[in-house]
């Protein structure tokens, strides 16, 4: 992507709506992985973490567990909350687009660019889980109609919904305006009418975005882009020569121990020679957090 086409990108993410403005980073020339900040924010009586999630391009789970004392629904005048945009990068390619299904999180890397642009983003369920897969994006479909899967079918006929072989394009299908196709069959990136989704475990395994998000990611991601889809609940990163910590739940293993989180992260830090210290590990391996701490 040229400079004048990376300006004329971030003025489609200014310009779609006051929700699509979407956290954009230059990367650490120095080979650092961590990027923004933390910040604060007192709210008022009306304010819930579900619409300020949407407001600040957060995910639901992201700002809950951020602020886990917090009432999502009910927070209270002048309760201050954090607001958890700092980020450990994942440890896959800085190219193209990298979704870490463990924080609800997209990252694009525009080419030529050196930025990374990022979105929440709602997963798969744990019985249709989002796949770790490489794919690529193929094109962009506007007011997708949607099949659903024999799995979906079932699910919806037990409900009493029963679901047509085609679902048309509407307020009843879960693909939303717009939809981006990948490789994968039968997979995905698209909108939703449902943004409360977004930063949650709601889909057959599709990556699900709001509207004004996947218009955005449809007009600055060319057709071909590779995709890489991973499971990174512990993401070691450094920062100033400062070693962080951020840790998440796994979604789709619950039977993980503290022990073993522990391992993961001994391992990650030996390929960076360097001691952490271990006591601080232990408090935001317990804390699951979602926010990249200095240990």
């Amino acid at each position: 992507m040229r400079p004048y086409q990376f300006l004329a990108a971030l003025l489609v993410l200014a310009a779609a709506s006051q929700s699509a403005l979407a956290a954009s980073y230059r990367l650490p020339e120095n080979g650092d992985s961590v990027v923004g900040a933390v910040t604060r924010m007192k709210l008022t009586y009306e304010d819930t973490l579900a619409g300020v999630a949407e407001q600040y391009s957060i995910g639901y789970r992201e700002i809950v567990d951020a602020n886990p004392d917090v009432d999502p629904w009910l927070p209270g005048d002048g309760t201050v909350i954090e607001l958890p945009t700092q980020y450990v990068l994942p440890s896959a390619p800085r190219d193209g687009l990298v979704i870490n299904v463990a924080e609800y999180r997209l990252y694009f890397y525009p080419k030529d660019s050196n930025r990374v642009i990022t979105f929440p983003v709602g997963v798969g369920r744990s019985d249709f889980r989002t796949p770790v897969i490489e794919t690529r994006t193929v094109t962009r479909i506007e007011n997708p109609s949607w099949t659903p899967t024999p799995a979906a079918r079932r699910e919806h006929a037990e409900m009493g919904d029963i679901l047509p072989p085609v679902v048309p394009a509407g307020p009843e299908n879960p693909l939303g305006d717009l939809a981006i196709q990948l490789q994968e069959p039968g997979y995905f990136f698209h909108g939703t009418y449902k943004p409360v989704g977004v930063g949650q475990m709601v889909s057959h395994g599709c990556v699900r975005l709001h509207n004004a998000h996947i218009l955005t990611l449809a007009e600055i991601v060319p057709n071909g882009t590779p995709v890489y889809i991973v499971n990174e609940p512990i993401k070691i990163g450094v920062r100033y020569e400062e070693l962080y910590l951020e840790s998440h739940r796994d979604l789709y293993d619950d039977s993980i121990d503290a022990e073993t989180l522990a391992k993961v992260v001994e391992e990650k830090v030996q390929a960076l020679e360097t001691e952490p210290d271990w006591q601080r590990v232990a408090e935001v391996l317990t804390d699951l957090k979602g926010i990249p701490e200095r240990i």
